[in-house]
């Protein structure tokens, strides 16, 4: 029997603080009935709540040639030592930083931004700074504070004002309805009208950027773009050619023309045959113009440049841009899913600045008019705009079919909601990070979690991104299963689409077990063994292959021969999976323990793996090692370490371990787990699910 170990925490102390640090996808968050200064502004929001609040207020509005004074009020409900407070505004308003405590704002995109960092206690902080308006127009002034050592979504808060400057002493107003503006030429680009069209036609060429947050220019793509023009000065406007922005934001849209056109323009708007982005109502698209060209004649090239939309609507851009991800994963039907062919239903997003009005996908109204909602920020996470643009796609893949929900409010990617909820949410998430490339989740402050983490849920850790729940209820895992499957078995998601549009599933068991392998999709023992690296075990064996008796010891010593009382169900540490586990070292003082097996790998096999969950606790300092536990393998009279442990090799929480065993096909050897400790502090060398799998 094991001693307590003095790193072990009392069940009740370990719920009890679980609970203190649970919070909205955070890494080391307070609890979540104290984050309520931020709460989701709408039922179906899946934004976190939030301890940190800001507000933005303006004391007038000003004209052009004006000031006001801007106050930026912070709450919060926990003591930050260090806060960072980002202040962005766009270019036609000057930031007067005097009595301010902010810096002079630096360039970012179109806008300008300034920083300030502060200890934030519970007794907030105001900030106050003057603005003068340089130009009539939209104006969105932004607050975005967050912790500067622990970014997390739960200590950070965003907000803003919108105003509309007017050309006269009292003709501005608050908020916008603006949704077509002129867009600014990038400087350094080429514009001019040349000789070097066809005979008898015009064309119009150019491009289309936007910037991201971090003030990154980026090409707009797939970007509607309409060539409009008037023939003579006193005729009315008319289109003369469609087209789109290619990948790299280029366009070139010919028509036809015998004779020279008094002005020639280009219109660039957030709707395509696919989707589209609206403001909040989805009444208007975003739509941005070129200022026109004169007397462009017949044969000639009108060449305008970059075109960049103002900073205000930069974000409907980018949202839109977003979802080429999607579509270029979708597959090969000209629609988004194979249910259609012609006259494509749109993926509608909608956005406006300073809105609060997300984050969710609106399923509960018609089928025709369902959207995606997304608040003022969002845009500045594409994987975001791609989650829930991939709720879209599955309930189009469902055709309007939607899972019974039993997603709590709120719900977190690393934390257990319900099968259904893992399964839709889980499929979002895995849309995002296997579109964007990186298996990853990033909100719009920055903060993320990883969602192909395979180390299992260690109950004693914090509470947070890198701290994971187990199994097939937690969206995270479901995520990091799906994108695994997409990369190493399926080619890519689009069998999964197939399989989606023949098959409905209220969870990702069903869709795994039973509805994956009807139409084909591989489910063999190598595939449920890759699932399980995410701890959701869908294996029909202990383990598939049988090669291992009681791989997991929740047979107690069954199938191992054991010195030292090294398996239990001890309650000083969790087991990576059930009860009982293997606990090697533990005693501080000199001590060998051995726990073995013999196990005989098939012939046929043409690889063999072995597989071991392990953790290590210390009371030891340094790297030096003192304690060691040694894997091995004895075959007659060689012994061979496949891997040796110390205490230098501690960690958090269980470890996924391999070995390769392929050489020793056709064999029956002792598998062995060997722990040696020295006199002095003590190691614990846990070990839990045992397994030795072919192919």
């Amino acid at each position: 029997m094991r001693s307590l170990s003095p790193f072990a925490v009392p069940a009740a102390l370990v719920a009890a603080s679980a609970a203190a640090l649970l919070a909205p996808g955070s890494a080391t968050a307070a609890p979540a009935a104290r984050c309520s200064l931020t709460p989701p502004a709408h039922e179906l929001s899946e934004s976190p709540a939030s301890c940190v609040a800001a507000a933005v207020s303006l004391d007038r509005l000003p004209a052009v040639g004006e000031s006001a004074t801007v106050t930026v009020t912070v709450r919060s409900q926990v003591d930050l030592d260090r806060a960072t407070l980002a202040v962005r505004l766009p270019d036609t308003l000057r930031l007067d930083t005097r009595a301010s405590g902010l810096p002079q704002p630096r360039a970012v995109g179109l806008s300008q931004v300034a920083e300030q960092q502060f200890a934030l206690s519970t007794r907030g902080r105001t900030i106050t700074f003057g603005v003068t308006a340089l130009a009539a127009g939209p104006a969105h002034i932004e607050a975005d504070v967050s912790s500067a050592v622990n970014p997390t979504a739960d200590r950070s808060a965003h907000s803003s004002a919108t105003i509309t400057v007017g050309d006269k002493p009292g003709t501005s107003r608050t908020g916008t309805s603006e949704t077509v503006s002129r867009g600014t030429t990038r400087p350094g680009t080429s514009a001019g009208i040349s000789a070097a069209a066809a005979p008898g036609q015009i064309c119009a060429k150019g491009s289309f950027t936007y910037a991201d947050k971090a003030g990154a220019w980026k090409p707009g793509r797939s970007i509607t773009a309409r060539v409009a023009g008037k023939a003579t000065s006193s005729s009315a406007a008319q289109y003369y050619g469609t087209g789109a922005t290619a990948a790299d934001g280029s366009y070139a849209v010919c028509f036809a023309s015998n004779s020279a056109l008094y002005q020639v323009w280009v219109e660039f708007s957030t709707d395509s045959a696919l989707w589209r982005v609206t403001n909040n109502a989805g009444t208007a698209v975003y739509t941005v113009s070129t200022a026109a060209k004169t007397n462009v004649a017949s044969g000639s090239d009108a060449t305008f440049g970059s075109t960049a939309p103002t900073s205000t609507t930069m974000r409907a851009w980018h949202a839109y841009d977003a979802v080429n991800k999607l579509w270029a994963i979708h597959g090969s039907s000209p629609c988004w899913t194979s249910l259609q062919t012609t006259n494509c239903r749109k993926l509608t997003l909608h956005w406006q600045p300073g809105s609060t009005d997300g984050t969710y996908f609106n399923n509960q109204v018609p089928v025709a008019s369902r959207y995606v909602a997304l608040a003022d920020a969002d845009p500045d996470s594409e994987h975001l705009v791609l989650h829930e643009s991939g709720h879209g796609l599955m309930d189009m893949l469902y055709a309007g079919w939607w899972p019974t929900s039993d997603c709590p409010s709120p719900h977190y990617l690393r934390a257990k909601t319900g099968v259904s909820c893992a399964w839709t949410e889980g499929f979002a998430n895995a849309l995002a990070g296997y579109a964007m490339g990186d298996g990853m989740f990033f909100w719009p402050n920055g903060a993320s979690i990883n969602l192909m983490t395979t180390t299992p849920y260690n109950p004693n850790g914090p509470a947070d991104n890198t701290n994971v729940e187990d199994g097939d209820q937690v969206e995270c895992r479901v995520a990091g299963a799906l994108i695994d499957l997409w990369r190493k078995v399926d080619g890519g998601p689009t069998p999964t689409f197939a399989n989606m549009v023949a098959n409905r599933s209220s969870t990702f068991k069903e869709w795994f077990t039973a509805d994956r392998p009807a139409t084909g999709l591989d489910v063999s023992a190598a595939t449920r063994d890759l699932v399980h690296t995410h701890t959701i075990d869908y294996r029909t064996g202990t383990p598939p292959t049988g090669i291992v008796t009681n791989g997991g010891f929740e047979s107690g010593t069954t199938g191992w021969t054991v010195t030292g009382g090294s398996v239990g169900n001890w309650t000083t540490y969790p087991a990576q999976a059930g009860s009982w586990y293997a606990w090697l070292g533990g005693n501080g003082v000199a001590n060998t323990d051995t726990v073995s097996q013999d196990i005989t790998i098939p012939s046929t096999a043409t690889t063999a793996t072995l597989g071991y969950y392990l953790r290590v606790a210390t009371q030891e300092s340094g790297a030096t090692p003192y304690d060691y536990l040694r894997v091995q393998v004895v075959d007659g009279g060689t012994t061979t370490t496949l891997k040796t442990w110390s205490n230098a090799d501690a960690t958090t929480g269980y470890a996924y371990r391999t070995a390769d065993l392929s050489s020793l096909r056709g064999r029956t050897v002792t598998l062995r787990f060997l722990g040696t400790e020295d006199s002095n502090l003590q190691t614990d060398f846990l070990v839990d699910s045992v397994s030795v799998t072919t192919s």
